[in-house]
């Protein structure tokens, strides 16, 4: 194909995934409104709309919270990607058509990387956009955008960009290719989605591994220890470009619900059941989300979790067999790959699993489920190759397609056969072996409707695809048109199943919540509020700006959970994501937030806090944490005229005697309450303890009367700092060091990555992997495999 011939069809190609994702979004776009998504509305939208805001009024980007969970640190959330590159529109834009447009951006640079990673494949292009329509706009993508999993987008679309550079540097053993393959692999971490980014390192550690491996067949020890130092150099510009977000959030996760990993049981949460292998061919057998029809679990996440449909076309071209070599060693990988995350994806339903949840990593996340984007990922590669072997001559099936061909077609048939001649007992069989809860018979109609809706589609989808490759086969197309009508297929697939799951949103005002909203200060300085759903979102206390003491959080402190669970007398249990508050608001645990306003169904209760934000004491106990939680609630703590401190503070305790009762004369006035900083000026007549109602947490720094003073943990989980007697002007300023660390070693990666890349002049020896025995090249509709390079 000639340079002018070749630039116009990768234009054509780029039209193509422009317009497929016109329509898929035309709803948003069109419309004017926002983007629906479950998540981005109770977690994303908050967060977004706090550091849009904070950047707004103030030019600098939020490090503290303290409008959720009683004060937590914001800086480490890694889901909130505040240094996250392409996430730039959120600062320029309100969050609403930020994440419109993003997500629509995003759709196509993760098309755009699947055009870019085929084309090193030496795929032709048709084949190149069959696979580019099939990993952006699979089930699987589309589920969780209706999901609102915004860090998922800003990761899952990275996967094909660092196999590109991975890739090249296989093939040329340049190390500035797998300088740029860390790069993205920074930029994926800082996408806010920790398990995705690790599914990715896992898989350029397979990556190389095969690479290494076919090195050692042809007897090249020294290249393949290249590619294991090329792999160690991915991986450590990756880690070092997103210290920057890294850093802060390790510190936070050691101190989390997460801190040393999960229990199996959490680890293992959301894993996909065999039986729902049954939807990678009918999406819709077990309803759907978007309209409430999901029956298989009462749990409506799990229908996301595990809803990998990737279009019928796909997976039958993934049985074509390929004849150039560099191609089947391309699918060996990618085969395996399918295999191993449909193995670990499987979780708590493989008997293996209790083993690889022993591996470093898989004790760190839930639902081994996400891990299937691998899978998407691999059968749109597949699909690619299987693509462009189509369209050359005398191509044949692998020895899969048999079995897969005969277990489809048969699947197809009984549920025809069964919804049409025998829907009662069908439908009474299907609901029994499959569902785990009762189905509820209200919605049975409707579950018929999908159900029927969802067979018929894939019958159909099968059947067009397998007379439509059956008629390519015997020279009835030609290939151009064959790949463009086929790619068109695919795309008209996806797009019954998955427009449905872009959903217009747009936040309607609640007058009465304003209203009452209206009444609450934003400092905690004057009382915290507690908010119970539905009359309010677990995160409007960070949307509207009053200080909460519940959240909804993949990582929340564990000191502060176990506090909330302590004051509802609960037994202690780290899996939790989501904190409502305390029961009792007046209880001798609960005081110590300073609960002023109570959010029930009801409606609004106020009362005046029975507890000051900020005291002296002069009487400390020395107690370890879990003693110092269960005295809290006894009738013998008094937290008016005493403090608990841990074992860990003595010998920084105030240098006069620690058990006297209060002086008369002692008072703390609040000067200042800022996001992060507070200024007091506190009066002790002698020495004592200041305890303020705050969550202690590193990385808070206090002066006293200029001086710096330690920050201690009393009561089991507020800042109290000493104070000798006298008149004494206390700052308190937050700073996170890790923070400061990370930038600093992400500035100088990216600086440093960008001048090697660039100046870089090393020519690579050989091919990799993928080429080592040869490159693909066209020739009319023939593949000609023309060796290795010399």
């Amino acid at each position: 194909m000639k340079p002018m011939e070749q630039r116009g069809m990768s234009l054509l190609a780029g039209l193509f995934l422009v317009g497929a994702g016109a329509l898929f979004f035309a709803p948003v776009l069109l419309s004017g409104r926002g983007l629906y998504g479950g998540d981005f509305v109770l977690q994303f939208y908050p967060w977004k709309h706090f550091v849009y805001e904070q950047v707004r009024q103030e030019g600098t980007l939020p490090f503290w919270n303290p409008f959720l969970f009683s004060g937590t640190p914001f800086v480490t959330n890694i889901q909130a990607s505040m240094f996250y590159p392409l996430g730039i529109l959120y600062y320029l834009l309100p969050p609403l058509p930020a994440y419109s447009l993003s997500t629509f951006l995003h759709c196509l640079l993760g098309g755009a990387g699947m055009l870019s990673f085929m084309n090193a494949l030496s795929v032709r292009t048709e084949g190149r956009v069959l696979s580019a329509v099939t990993f952006t706009f699979s089930g699987f993508f589309m589920a969780h955008l209706f999901a609102g999993h915004l860090s998922f987008i800003q990761t899952y679309i990275w996967i094909p960009w660092v196999f590109l550079w991975v890739h090249r540097f296989g093939e040329s053993g340049e190390l500035r290719h797998a300088c740029a393959a860390g790069l993205v692999l920074g930029v994926q971490i800082l996408g806010g989605f920790p398990q995705i980014a690790f599914y990715t390192i896992l898989s350029v550690m397979v990556y190389a591994a095969f690479a290494a491996g076919e090195f050692l067949k042809q007897g090249r020890a020294r290249r393949s220890a290249k590619v294991a130092l090329g792999t160690a150099l991915v991986l450590t510009m990756g880690f070092a470009l997103a210290a920057v977000q890294v850093l802060p959030t390790l510190e936070f996760a050691g101190l989390s619900t997460r801190g040393g990993g999960v229990s199996y049981a959490m680890a293992t949460y959301d894993s996909l059941h065999p039986e729902e292998f049954l939807a990678f061919l009918l999406p819709d057998i077990f309803g759907n989300a978007v309209n409430e029809t999901y029956w298989r679990s009462r749990d409506a996440w799990h229908f996301w979790e595990t809803c990998a449909y990737v279009g019928i076309l796909p997976l039958v071209l993934a049985f074509v067999r390929l004849d150039s070599r560099a191609h089947r060693r391309a699918k060996r990988f990618f085969l395996f790959l399918i295999l191993l995350s449909l193995f670990l994806a499987l979780g708590g339903h493989n008997p293996l699993y209790p083993l690889v949840a022993k591996l470093p990593g898989f004790r760190s996340f839930r639902i081994p489920a996400q891990i299937l984007f691998l899978y998407v990922f691999s059968i749109s590669v597949l699909a690619g190759l299987g693509m462009h072997r189509a369209g050359g001559k005398d191509w044949r099936w692998n020895r899969a397609w048999v079995p897969f061909f005969v277990a489809a077609a048969l699947l197809f048939t009984l549920c025809l056969v069964g919804i049409h001649g025998f829907r009662f007992p069908f439908f009474f069989h299907l609901f029994r072996q499959f569902a785990l809860e009762p189905v509820d018979p209200a919605t049975l109609t409707a579950l018929f409707e999908r159900t029927r809706d969802s067979v018929h589609r894939g019958a159909f989808f099968f059947v067009l695809a397998v007379l439509f490759l059956i008629l390519v086969r015997r020279g009835r197309f030609r290939y151009s048109m064959f790949g463009w009508l086929a790619a068109t297929l695919v795309f008209a697939d996806l797009y019954l199943f998955g427009a449905s799951f872009v959903q217009p949103w747009k936040p309607e005002p609640d007058r009465s919540r304003k209203a009452a909203i209206s009444t609450l200060s934003s400092s905690p300085v004057q009382g915290r509020v507690q908010t119970v759903e539905p009359a309010f979102h677990p995160n409007d206390g960070l949307l509207y700006g009053f200080p909460s003491i519940g959240g909804y959080d993949p990582l929340i402190l564990r000191r502060y959970v176990r506090f909330i669970q302590a004051s509802n007398g609960e037994r202690p249990e780290d899996h939790v994501v989501l904190l409502q508050g305390v029961r009792e608001p007046l209880e001798k645990r609960g005081r110590l937030l300073r609960i002023k306003a109570v959010f029930t169904k009801r409606g609004l209760h106020l009362h005046e806090p029975s507890f000051p934000y900020a005291h002296i004491v002069h009487k400390a106990l020395f107690m370890k944490p879990e003693a110092a939680l269960a005295y809290m609630g006894s009738e013998d703590f008094d937290p008016e005229t005493e403090v608990l401190l841990e074992p860990e503070a003595r010998g920084q305790e105030t240098s006069q005697a620690v058990k006297v009762p209060s002086g008369r004369g002692d008072s703390c006035d609040i000067l200042d309450c800022g996001l992060e900083h507070i200024r007091l000026r506190a009066r002790c007549e002698q020495a004592g303890y200041l305890v303020l109602s705050e969550i202690h947490y590193p990385g808070w720094q206090a002066e006293v009367s200029g001086l710096r003073a330690p920050i201690l943990r009393g009561n089991y989980l507020f800042r109290v700092i000493p104070l000798p007697a006298g008149d004494h002007d206390v700052r308190l300023t937050f700073v996170s060091w890790p923070f400061r660390a990370g930038a600093v070693i992400s500035v100088v990666t990216l600086i440093l990555a960008v001048a090697f890349f660039f100046l870089s002049v090393g020519r690579g020896c050989s091919r990799g992997w993928v080429g080592a025995g040869g490159e693909v090249r066209e020739h009319g509709d023939e593949e000609v495999d023309v060796g290795k390079k010399v």
